[in-house]
């Protein structure tokens, strides 16, 4: 994992929590489009819809695969792209899950996987954080 130190004017949107519901991904989304309008340059197109994507992929493995009630969003202004951190009560790490045509999924995470330069799960007893960064 890489540390970045975070310069001091930094933009972020801190613990925003969502309830395990299906609008959760839809929150999350729109939470994620206000941040990026928020930040003080300019967020490359394709940049934007990869942290809007991937903000709304982590909620949605969030709704679909965790335990627990909540979740928690997080999202920085890592000078070099946008930090997002997703944070739940089940300690269990995603998984590559087999793809499923059928609809059941199993697209979400290897696609996260692609579109972030740095993808890291800390797992504690009491749940787990998945910290991505999107580049640009």
């Amino acid at each position: 994992m890489t540390t970045v130190e975070q310069p001091s004017d930094v933009c972020s949107v801190s613990g925003a929590s969502l309830e395990r519901s299906p609008e959760a991904a839809v929150h999350a989304r729109g939470m994620a489009r206000a941040f990026l309008g928020s930040l003080p340059r300019q967020v490359p197109r394709e940049a934007a819809e990869a942290v809007s994507l991937v903000v709304s992929e982590l909620v949605t493995n969030v709704v679909r695969h965790a335990r627990g009630r909540d979740c928690s969003v997080d999202l920085r202004d890592m000078g070099h792209g946008v930090g997002i951190s997703v944070s739940d009560d089940d300690p269990e790490p995603p998984r590559q899950r087999r793809f499923d045509l059928s609809g059941k999924g199993g697209f979400g995470w290897p696609l996260v996987r692609r579109l972030c330069s740095e993808l890291t799960v800390l797992s504690r007893p009491d749940g787990k954080t998945v910290h991505a960064v999107v580049q640009f």
